[in-house]
């Protein structure tokens, strides 16, 4: 496929400052109390600090994005494929912990249905986007909050001058239920529970009640595409005769799966929806073997295998997923690649093959030499790292009001970008940026706060 139209326009991703002044004044000059009520009851972000707007992305760049997304899922797919052809013997090529996907079907084939649902981590640098991350998985956080902010502030928006040029992306939600409906092939009235789980939760979500409470929308998405959609606590769950999956002692057809399963403590519903699973007595969005495509090794992989792909593939791979390795490596390269590693700190990023949430991630620009060696050496007895070139990403230039004093404060911020992919089409987006002295890490656990994008049409 080509590229060449995707991070060439010479602009940040952020059109604000290209957008009529008369629309921008009338953004500005809102009231916080119009923005408190788009925050409002949208759980995710810590702090007291709220944008005062999203990010307006070019309607183009939104639809190609989706388009160099879908194909680099592909991508990722094919590199596992070389080297696996099933689910379990991919777990062992990545050297996965089998204690780790109690889920998982090891006779799994790597086929095209696993990319029913993603979220990439971008950056962007000089206005190009940058793939530093690629989550094919079912346990997505943060559809509702996209749509929920972008739908309210387009409803704020719409009205000024020129609002009419401005919309939502489609939404994540709907979109996600409609892929859940479809690719499980479930009937008319088919039993789906989302079990609420107790570690990896949103901030704001880690009381049980909240997130069933949360999860109301979701619910209701899915029982507007055909399907009685129950949100519940994980240690509801139960079997039945032949390990048939229960409800409140009805049979669940399907579990939406927003959990990792390795994260969450021993328990009497965990273990009922493993041993269902395993009698093949429930389907499952999305099966654990989308987790393994997510783990890190695979874009090292991609960068292994460039040379012998399709032109238009390497060019792709160059442009926009930034140089990837393993580490540590196997034989004589390792000793290459570790000099190179102390060599060149502040141009990488050391990350664990399996992490989430930037747990363990180490940015070489931010820590002393020191400190850089210590994370290298305690990496190489642990294994299943990756060296990446770091990123010295673009920022978004954002007015902050504090929701405890009413103050506001003008920062320029890092962000990433996460177009949720579904079927292989982009939805909803969700922006993580930095807040006024935040850190570089931008999860919503270091910080960072959730937003989104609103869409403009340039015509």
């Amino acid at each position: 496929m080509e590229s060449r139209n995707i991070g060439s326009l010479g602009h940040s991703l952020d059109l604000w400052s290209e957008l009529p002044q008369s629309f921008r004044d009338g953004v500005l000059s809102g009231s916080t109390t119009a923005v408190r009520r788009v925050h409002k009851g949208i759980s995710g972000s810590k702090g007291a600090w709220r944008p005062l707007r999203p990010a307006f992305v070019d309607r183009a760049h939104y639809d190609e994005l989706g388009r160099v997304s879908a194909r680099l899922m592909k991508l990722i797919l094919d590199s596992c494929r070389r080297r696996a052809t099933t689910a379990g013997e991919l777990q062992d090529v990545l050297g996965v912990n089998g204690a780790d996907t109690p889920l998982l079907s090891r006779t799994e084939p790597l086929d095209e249905h696993l990319l029913v649902a993603a979220r990439p981590d971008i950056v962007y640098r000089s206005g190009v986007p940058w793939f530093v991350e690629f989550n094919i998985d079912g346990a997505l956080g943060g559809t509702l909050q996209a749509d929920l902010l972008a739908s309210r502030f387009r409803d704020l928006f719409r009205p000024l001058p020129r609002g009419d040029r401005i919309d939502a992306p489609p939404s994540a939600v709907d979109s996600r239920f409609a892929r859940i409906r479809r690719t499980l092939e479930l009937p008319e009235g088919a039993r789906v529970a989302i079990p609420v789980f107790r570690k990896g939760a949103a901030p704001g979500l880690e009381d049980p009640d909240a997130f069933l409470a949360w999860l109301a929308p979701m619910c209701e998405s899915g029982r507007r595409h055909g399907m009685n959609t129950v949100a519940c606590l994980m240690d509801q769950l139960e079997t039945g005769e032949h390990d048939v999956l229960l409800l409140d002692g009805e049979r669940v057809d399907a579990v939406f799966r927003l959990f990792l399963s390795f994260d969450q403590p021993p328990g009497e519903g965990l273990d009922a929806l493993i041993r269902a699973v395993r009698a093949r007595q429930v389907r499952m969005h999305t099966p654990e073997a989308t987790w393994l495509l997510s783990d890190k090794t695979t874009m090292a992989w991609l960068w292994e295998d460039k040379e012998s792909l399709p032109e238009a593939d390497q060019l792709l791979i160059g442009r926009h997923l930034p140089w990837t390795a393993l580490f540590p490596a196997p034989g004589p390269e390792g000793d290459e690649l570790l000099r190179h590693a102390l060599g060149h700190r502040a141009e990488l990023v050391l990350k664990p093959a399996g992490g989430y949430g930037g747990g363990g991630v180490v940015l070489g620009p931010d820590v002393s030499d020191e400190e850089w060696r210590d994370a290298l050496e305690r990496a190489a007895r642990e294994g299943r790292h990756i060296l990446q070139r770091h990123v010295t990403p673009d920022r978004l230039a954002l007015d902050f009001y504090d929701q405890e004093t009413g103050a506001v404060e003008h920062a320029e911020v890092p962000f990433v970008l996460g177009p949720f992919m579904f079927g292989g089409a982009p939805s909803g987006v969700l922006v993580r940026h930095g807040v006024p002295g935040g850190g570089p890490v931008l999860n919503a656990h270091h910080g960072a706060l959730m937003s989104s994008v609103l869409l403009v049409d340039r015509c």
